[in-house]
C-alpha cells in the first residue's frame, strides 16, 4: 500500500469509538500499560519544583530539549533567584535566551509571568497552587503570559500531582495514530483525551507518548515494526 492509499485508509478508521464501553476502557488500559512497561515514567529533565518546571517548560517551547536544558543552566547560573530574574533588564535575559531561539518574545513572557506570580502569591512562588482545585489552578497558570493550557498542564502533573493530561505535538501524533482523535491540533483534544484516558494512567501515558514518539513513533517513517503498541493503531492497520 503507497503513502496515500494507506493515509486514505487511516482516515476511515478510528474503530476504539465504535467500540463497547468496556472494550474501549480494556483497550485504553492495555496502550497505557504496554507504554509504562516499554519506558517508565521518566521526566525528561523536568525539575521538581513547579516555578523552576514552568521556566523550563517554557524555554522548551519550539527548541530541542538539549538547548532549553543548556539555556536554563545559563539562566539559573547568571541569577541566584527568580525574583532577581523578575527584575533584570530585559537585554541581559535576551541576551541568556538567544541560542534557544525566541529570544525576544520569552525574555518578555518569563519576567512578565514572575511579576505576576510575585503580585499574586507575594513570593516568586507557585507552591501554593497544591492546595488549588485542578480548575483553579490551572486557571491561574494559563493566565499567566506565555502559558498555554499544555504548559500548565504539564507543570501540573510534573510537579503539582495533578491528574491531567497535556497534549505536545508527541501525544497528539500517537493519539490521532491509534484512532482516539481526529482533531488536526494538539491544543484541540485535552479535554477528548482526558475523558478518554483514566486518572490513574495520564501520567505514564503523558512521558510515554513523549519516549515513545521520539523513538519509534516519529513524525516521518515510524518504526512500526518496532511498536510496543502496534497491534491498538489504527495507522498500523491500514496498511495491512
Amino acid at each position: 500500500m503507497n503513502d496515500r492509499m494507506r493515509t486514505v485508509a487511516f482516515k476511515k478508521t478510528g474503530a476504539i469509538w465504535r467500540a463497547s464501553p468496556r472494550k474501549r476502557k480494556s483497550a485504553v488500559r492495555r496502550v497505557c500499560q504496554a507504554l509504562t512497561v516499554a519506558y517508565g515514567k521518566p521526566r525528561f529533565g523536568n525539575p521538581s519544583d513547579p516555578l523552576d518546571d514552568l521556566i523550563y517548560i517554557m524555554l522548551s517551547n519550539k527548541t530541542s530539549p538539549g538547548s532549553a536544558r543548556r539555556t536554563y543552566q545559563r539562566l539559573r547560573q547568571r541569577f541566584r533567584t527568580w525574583d532577581d530574574v523578575s527584575t533584570a533588564p530585559i537585554a541581559a535575559l535576551r541576551s541568556i535566551l538567544k541560542p534557544a531561539g525566541l529570544s525576544k518574545v520569552k525574555s518578555m513572557q518569563i519576567r512578565s509571568a514572575l511579576r505576576a506570580i510575585k503580585h499574586k502569591f507575594g513570593a516568586c512562588d507557585l507552591w501554593p497552587l497544591k492546595r488549588f482545585s485542578i480548575e483553579e489552578a490551572q486557571n491561574c497558570l494559563v493566565a499567566l503570559p506565555g502559558v498555554s493550557e499544555k504548559v500548565a498542564k504539564c507543570v501540573m502533573i510534573y510537579t503539582l500531582n495533578f491528574a491531567v493530561l497535556p497534549v505536545d505535538a508527541h501525544v497528539h501524533r500517537i493519539a490521532r495514530r491509534l484512532g482516539w482523535t481526529k482533531r488536526r491540533r494538539a491544543d484541540q483534544c485535552h479535554a477528548e483525551l482526558e475523558a478518554l484516558v483514566p486518572t490513574p494512567f495520564r501520567h505514564s501515558f503523558h512521558v510515554g507518548c513523549i519516549a515513545h514518539g521520539r523513538q519509534i513513533c516519529r513524525p516521518n517513517n515510524p518504526l512500526c515494526d518496532r511498536c510496543c503498541i502496534s497491534r491498538y493503531c489504527d495507522f498500523v492497520k491500514a496498511a495491512e
